[in-house]
């Protein structure tokens, strides 16, 4: 049996996972989806950091003498020495993107297609009694739960765009249940987080995708001279602080010698369960890519 938990990634610092060097006016760009364009983050990566943070906390670190981390996230060898990891993470995809606000600091930004393909996601998973995704929205309004932070008169302002505010029940529920599964069990950002959700067009969405992330202006100190060095100026794009995406980690078969007795559910209860702080991405000594990760399970999960 396929066995299934979700997995929500929450930025709590600037999050920089790069493709290399970009050919535009930002040198280092952030990963993007092929098709939509908006900032992803690969379960590859994602797989790579949460089996460095279980490997470098067990008291035996080599995956070769611990059949847990070995079945769990396989381990490269000869063909008598190596195994496929059991844990498959999906790409961890945008759920909400901060904007600065003109009422309420900033708010945890969707729109329709954004909850469209999370609903999507979430019912390949077997989450049950979803709310309905909204439907599209005119250019100008923006749907918000009840009881918003953001609303200024009749209207949302979100960094240079102004939208006619639309209290709306749909989103007050995906609100709620977004909430829930990112801030569970702590009542003050749950309601911290219904007070800023809002729903937003889906050009403006895109556009907000494209132009609303964190560009910083690097530099290298030359030792000698105390000035820049020569060549030493580049820019690199950062998800914002507040950035929410979700995934999928499954689990149906456990490969590998001596792991006939591990099941699925065991490895996910070990894995799967406790929320963790995780360091994704590049830049870590300047303070980029702390991250919370937060599992939730479906169906088939173990509490």
């Amino acid at each position: 049996m396929l066995v299934t938990r979700l997995y929500w990634l929450h930025a709590l610092s600037p999050t920089h996972v790069g493709i290399g060097r970009g050919v535009g006016y930002i040198d280092l760009p952030i990963d993007r989806d092929g098709v939509t364009g908006w900032p992803i983050i690969r379960g590859s990566g994602f797989k790579g950091v949460w089996a460095d943070y279980y490997t470098q906390r067990e008291a035996e670190k080599d995956r070769m003498k611990n059949d847990l981390l070995r079945a769990a996230f396989g381990i490269a060898g000869d063909d008598n020495n190596s195994n496929a990891g059991a844990l498959i993470p999906t790409d961890a995809k945008l759920v909400c993107l901060p904007v600065r606000s003109f009422r309420g600091t900033f708010a945890w930004c969707t729109s329709p297609l954004a909850l469209q393909m999370l609903r999507r996601t979430l019912d390949l998973a077997g989450v049950k009694d979803l709310p309905v995704a909204p439907k599209e929205l005119a250019d100008n309004v923006a749907h918000h739960a009840t009881g918003t932070a953001l609303v200024e008169g009749t209207q949302v302002f979100l960094e240079d765009l102004d939208f006619t505010a639309n209290e709306c029940n749909t989103a007050t529920k995906w609100a709620e249940k977004i909430a829930a599964w990112v801030f569970p069990g702590d009542d003050a950002w749950q309601e911290q987080f219904k007070k800023r959700f809002v729903v937003l067009p889906d050009t403006a969405f895109d556009f907000l995708c494209e132009t609303g992330t964190e560009v910083h202006t690097r530099v290298r100190i030359d030792d000698d001279m105390k000035v820049v060095a020569k060549g030493a100026l580049w820019t690199e794009e950062s998800l914002p602080v507040e950035t929410i995406l979700a995934g999928i980690v499954q689990c149906d078969r456990v490969f590998g010698r001596n792991c006939e007795n591990i099941t699925p559910a065991v490895l996910l209860d070990r894995f799967a369960k406790d929320p963790l702080t995780l360091q994704i991405g590049g830049k870590a000594t300047v303070g980029r890519g702390q991250m919370r990760c937060i599992f939730t399970p479906v169906n088939g999960g173990v509490e």
